[in-house]
């Protein structure tokens, strides 16, 4: 009978429960939703513990706090030589990284490289995005039983100055100038000449490659008249697009400067000449911080008095002006660079082949700001390279293989000879590469294929 009553009992208690268990409220989700299946967690795909999963976001998210050069959580520091009196001295830096170097008197060579198996002749080195370089040489011989054939050739070199690929391209004889382009790849221009007739002349150059330089594109172009085109250097622009500064339709005596814009597939878009006298040539060419085009080189008669040449254009290549100028003697400029206050600095020859020549000229109306015919107690062919410096002034090179330093006024601050004459480019942390080896650009002669890291350390 007791177990009855218990029985009975535990069965009237369930179902009390049971009851009770009926009347609660719905249960809310993390999100405060009834019933609701809501995933929280954190949804911004950029913080530290996002959650692929979450529905609902629960306002969790962590980041990952800035920390700047200096180690400072959310600073905005600049890190960079502090030193005045180093020749890497950064005006912008607010934190001393320890990178300074000066100049004790005689730079240090890191390595040198030279290439014994590059037969062809060095015009340019430029630098490459992933700390490499890109090296531009023409007139490399490919012969059969006594036949050459003499092709543009480019050399892609990393950071130690390795070679990383070579290649020729059959249907250039030169290439004087070549740049990484935007999607990886790189575009060199030059000239191609057959070697069949003598009535071959050159005609203008250009190619497109990839990454590991295989053709994707080139142009060949010539004036009327059978007579001498060719380009000197490439830039890309702003757009995306191409132009290209050389010589047209020199036929020994007259010639035009020349400017020609291609797109991204080698289409032509526009093409101008320039010229202030019988006979002219552009020799390198930028793009200036709001899009115009400026380029150096000389004006004057063949074979007789030059003048340097400078002029800057619109992005269309509409002459904004043109400066034709006298120096000490014949002068011509082979570099030019934007200097860092917007103005443009350009360097080649004067006194008639004997001196280097360094010009400042002013961006709105192309008016001298400083000129400086170097006249040495030795004579050189000219500046055949200039680049800005880290801690101000500019970096060039000259004929004889002397790398000298100038101040911004155009004050020589140190010179020394080095191992090369061609290419002058200064890395990040201050140190130099220096390319090419006994060009003579007067003679028409590039230089050997060889690369020099310097450092001040």
């Amino acid at each position: 009978m007791n177990i009855f009553k218990n029985l009975t009992f535990i069965i009237f208690c369930l179902a009390i429960f049971n009851a009770c268990e009926k009347e609660d409220p719905e249960v809310e989700d993390c999100a405060g939703i009834l019933s609701g299946d809501s995933v929280c967690g954190c949804m911004d795909i950029e913080a530290m513990n996002y959650d692929s999963t979450a529905t609902y976001d629960d306002g969790t998210c962590e980041y990952n706090q800035n920390v700047d050069c200096a180690g400072v959580t959310g600073g905005d520091n600049i890190c960079g030589c502090t030193d005045e009196s180093a020749v890497n001295f950064n005006s912008q830096a607010t934190h001393d990284d320890e990178s300074c170097q000066y100049y004790s008197g005689q730079m240090n060579v890191v390595w040198s490289k030279s290439y014994e198996e590059i037969d062809g002749e060095m015009w340019s080195l430029r630098t490459v995005s992933d700390g490499g370089f890109i090296m531009s040489l023409g007139n490399s011989s490919d012969c059969v039983d006594s036949q050459c054939d003499y092709q543009g050739q480019l050399i892609r070199l990393d950071l130690n100055g390795d070679i990383i690929w070579e290649k020729k391209y059959p249907g250039s004889s030169a290439l004087y100038s070549t740049i990484e382009t935007s999607d990886g790849g790189f575009i060199s221009a030059g000239y191609y000449e057959c070697n069949s007739s003598a009535d071959c002349y050159p005609d203008m150059y250009i190619l497109k490659t990839d990454s590991d330089g295989v053709l994707e594109w080139s142009s060949t172009e010539s004036s009327e008249g059978n007579n001498n085109d060719w380009a000197r250097d490439v830039i890309q622009t702003s757009d995306g697009n191409y132009v290209i500064a050389g010589t047209w339709n020199d036929d020994g005596w007259n010639s035009k400067a020349c400017l020609r814009k291609y797109d991204i597939n080698g289409e032509l878009i526009w093409a101008n000449i320039y010229n202030n006298s019988v006979a002219n040539e552009a020799y390198e060419v930028i793009e200036t911080d709001e899009g115009d085009i400026v380029f150096a080189g000389y004006s004057g008669t063949q074979h007789g008095a030059y003048k340097f040449f400078v002029v800057k254009t619109d992005h269309d290549g509409n002459q904004i002006w043109t400066k034709a100028k006298n120096s000490t003697g014949d002068a011509i400029l082979y570099s030019l660079c934007l200097a860092p206050d917007g103005n443009y600095v350009a360097a080649g020859f004067c006194n008639s082949w004997r001196s280097n020549l360094i010009v400042k000229r002013n961006l709105n109306n192309g008016n001298n700001i400083w000129n400086e015919c170097i006249i040495g107690e030795f004579n050189v062919g000219g500046v055949y390279d200039i680049t800005p410096a880290l801690g101000g002034g500019y970096y060039f090179i000259d004929e004889r293989s002397y790398l000298t330093k100038i101040s911004e006024d155009g004050d020589i601050i140190f010179t020394e000879q080095t191992l090369g004459n061609q290419a002058i480019i200064e890395l990040e942390n201050g140190d130099l590469i220096v390319g090419g080896k006994n060009a003579f650009l007067d003679g028409g002669y590039g230089g050997a294929a060889s690369i020099v890291k310097l450092s001040f350390q």
